[in-house]
């Protein structure tokens, strides 16, 4: 008896945050690259569309219009990469030359999930499992594991604005405003910006940061602001350009698509801001059950796959009823995660702004700017089949969710550590089989 608790308490002893972030992220990185290489290239979101945008930029050396691909307002640096990546495959003679562009979200996903682990380590260093959560939080993401495995923009932009978060929190915790880590934060969020329009929410929340910091930090408050105007000044010679070239073309810098004539606050009925969903979003979470219903949607596209091009294929029809109940499971598996996650953004949003503490801004407002333009892209382009709500318009503020839910899952792990870890365990376990493409 004495023999098996030793060997249980040594077991135990064995696992140590460090081992367990190592873990999680290479078996997400195993996962994302099993799915990268098996999942059919020409699937997913408008992927027709960002492959001819790739394809035109490399071969014609210019930036497509309208009539070359319906990506033409999407910045360009995602696909020069995507481009070079598919030449260099179709020099090799592969079969799917494509498929090596999408092999770079691997990296995008491993590489976002060691950044959000050291963020959390900036802002909690006394801590030793916050960065675990959040890092499990962004790696056995449904969402970006999905996205993932596509030809997509999405997990470049994921990563460089995670990147900026890291260096402006650096910056704020260590109180260094040197040029050099300003130009290094602003050339990040530029560069993000150059990836998609997106960027633009890490941007204001690092501003925003940065004044609450100045002001709470009247001794620091003109290096704050010397830096900041570094900061910007760098995305203005990385992104200007783009923006610049954007306006006098199409006269929009960001998002030139036509809209409806009517007035914002009339394009959305009551129903698309408080429907639940309910009990669909938990018996058939899947369109085109609760349509145009912001939230549901979100929540079945964040946890299950309510447009059918994942776990099952939309365009054969609704889904079998053993994929359903396995879109059932994802969204019960969302709950207890997606509870943490809002409590924690909540709690970090209202103890930032009343302290003004800058490091923490930048975790707190990011998810909040996130969501405000997020209600105002879906609210601004309605479409009859809700095809603008999708919860990888959101995926830039993963970063900002993750710690969130392990700022959260720290706290209730404090009242309750033999009940809230293993949970969290069993539920990434289980979480997993969801991730992997069929």
């Amino acid at each position: 008896m004495a023999d098996a608790v030793l060997s249980r308490a040594a077991a135990a002893a064995r696992v140590t945050p460090e081992r367990a972030l190592r873990a999680v992220v290479a078996v997400a990185a195993l996962v994302a690259l099993w799915n990268a290489a098996r999942y059919p290239v020409g699937n997913g979101y408008d992927a027709i569309w960002h492959e001819r945008y790739a394809d035109f930029l490399i071969h014609h050396h210019a930036l497509p219009t309208r009539a070359d691909t319906l990506e033409y307002y999407s910045p360009p640096l995602y696909y020069l990469l995507a481009g070079a990546a598919d030449w260099a495959g179709t020099q090799l003679g592969l079969g799917e030359p494509h498929r090596l562009a999408v092999l770079l979200n691997v990296p995008c996903l491993a590489g976002t999930a060691l950044l959000v682990a050291a963020l959390a380590r900036l802002l909690w260093p006394a801590r030793r499992w916050p960065p675990v959560a959040a890092a499990g939080f962004v790696a056995l993401s449904p969402v970006l594991l999905r996205i993932s495995a596509m030809f997509q923009p999405e997990p470049l932009d994921l990563l460089l604005q995670t990147l900026s978060l890291y260096l402006a929190a650096r910056m704020l915790v260590r109180r260094s405003y040197g040029a050099g880590a300003a130009l290094a934060l602003g050339v990040a969020l530029g560069a993000a910006q150059m990836v998609r329009q997106f960027a633009l929410w890490a941007l204001a929340t690092v501003v925003v940061a940065w004044l609450a910091a100045a002001w709470a930090r009247p001794e620091e408050r003109r290096a704050l602001l010397r830096s900041l105007a570094v900061v910007l000044a760098a995305v203005v010679v990385v992104a200007g350009p783009w923006y610049g070239w954007r306006a006098a073309t199409y006269g929009n810098a960001v998002f030139d698509r036509p809209q409806t004539a009517k007035p914002l606050w009339d394009r959305r009925p009551a129903s698309f801001y408080v429907g639940t969903g309910l009990p669909q979003v938990f018996t058939a979470p899947h369109r085109p059950h609760f349509v145009n219903r912001v939230w549901p949607v979100t929540y079945a596209d964040v946890w299950g796959d309510w447009y059918g091009v994942f776990a099952w294929d939309a365009t054969r029809g609704s889904p079998t009823p053993a994929r359903n109940a396995w879109l059932v499971a994802q969204d019960v598996v969302g709950i207890v995660p997606t509870a943490l996650a809002l409590a924690g953004w909540l709690a970090l949003l209202v103890r930032s702004a009343r302290r003004r503490d800058g490091p923490l801004l930048l975790v707190s407002v990011l998810p909040l700017a996130a969501l405000a333009g997020y209600l105002y892209f879906t609210v601004g382009y309605p479409t009859p089949d809700g095809d603008t709500i999708k919860a990888v318009y959101l995926l830039a503020s993963l970063g900002g969710w993750a710690l969130c839910f392990a700022a959260a899952a720290a706290w209730a792990a404090g009242r309750a550590p033999r009940l809230v870890g293993p949970l969290l365990a069993l539920l990434a376990l289980v979480d997993l089989p969801f991730l992997v493409y069929r």
